[in-house]
């Protein structure tokens, strides 16, 4: 059983068809999944350039720091000591 966003994601036409070969299929299609998504940003990449490198990094710094405090607060939230 999915969870809800992974099924909302498939309902988006190519990336909801990518996204359920990657997830039901075999190694293969995982594998496949994976350079479809780098090919698609290199693409991303050439077509906008620098300034989408830079979203980019900015995005995973967030994303970086959100797991970073996330990780180091377990200890808050869970109730114990």
């Amino acid at each position: 059983m999915t969870n809800r966003p992974t099924r909302l994601l498939e309902y988006i036409p190519v990336l909801g068809w990518m996204l359920r070969s990657a997830r039901l299929g075999g190694t293969f299609e995982r594998y496949a999944f994976a350079f479809n998504i780098a090919a698609l940003w290199f693409i991303a990449l050439a077509w906008f350039g620098y300034p989408l490198l830079i979203v980019t990094m900015l995005s995973l710094t967030g994303i970086y720091l959100f797991g970073l405090v996330y990780v180091t607060s377990r200890g808050l939230w869970s109730g114990q000591s």
